[in-house]
């Protein structure tokens, strides 16, 4: 991999690649393993793949600013082998923020946020990621999710309804869409319904 970042803001940035096995000077980190890139400035981040899964990026430079404003993204890495991920018919990744820009989706918040739509019979994927600085725990109303990978690894699967999603982490899981509705999924603070994550209708 060779990413050729330039730092078009009015700040120093850099890059962390969260869960991706760099090099230690590849790692992103101001002031430990680089210098900051400066505005205007480039810096080329150069290193192999060698772990699969979900994982992120993000500004590893004043990162409570820059992360919470939008500056990262998710990094999916597929395996080798095919086989070895479960099988499914669709994929949808949510990216969790809040603080500056006050508790997104996808850099959307509710009502802006998007449905989650799938056909009957359909399998699936859903990756989770907490970019921000809280707990999210998330509820799906009339469906079940099956975990199978946590941070890009695999774990013995279990089956919820509600997952807590605390911030750096990724969950990977499945929703069999076995119920034909539209289906609210909602976050919860505290006992407030804050955000409806997902409306499937089949």
């Amino acid at each position: 991999m060779r990413i050729n970042v330039k730092n078009n803001l009015k700040d120093s940035t850099a890059v962390h690649w969260h869960g991706i096995r760099v090099p230690n000077a590849m790692d992103g980190v101001p002031y430990i393993t680089q210098p900051p890139i400066e505005p205007g400035g480039t810096f080329t981040y150069e290193f192999t793949l060698r772990n699969s899964g979900s994982h992120m990026y993000h500004s590893h430079h004043d990162s409570a600013d820059q992360v919470n404003r939008g500056l990262l993204g998710a990094f999916i890495v597929d395996p080798k082998d095919p086989a070895s991920y479960p099988q499914y018919d669709k994929e949808y990744i949510l990216i969790m923020n809040d603080s500056l820009l006050g508790y997104t989706i996808n850099g959307k918040s509710f009502p802006a946020t998007e449905a989650l739509v799938a056909k009957k019979g359909e399998r699936v994927l859903v990756r989770w990621m907490n970019e921000g600085m809280m707990y999210h725990p998330m509820h799906l109303h009339g469906l079940t999710m099956e975990v199978f990978a946590q941070d890009g690894y695999p774990r013995a699967p279990y089956k919820c309804d509600n997952i807590d999603v605390p911030p750096g982490t990724r969950l990977d899981c499945i929703i069999e869409a076995d119920e034909p509705g539209t289906w609210r999924s909602t976050a919860m603070s505290s006992h407030t319904q804050r955000i409806r994550l997902a409306s499937s209708a089949w």
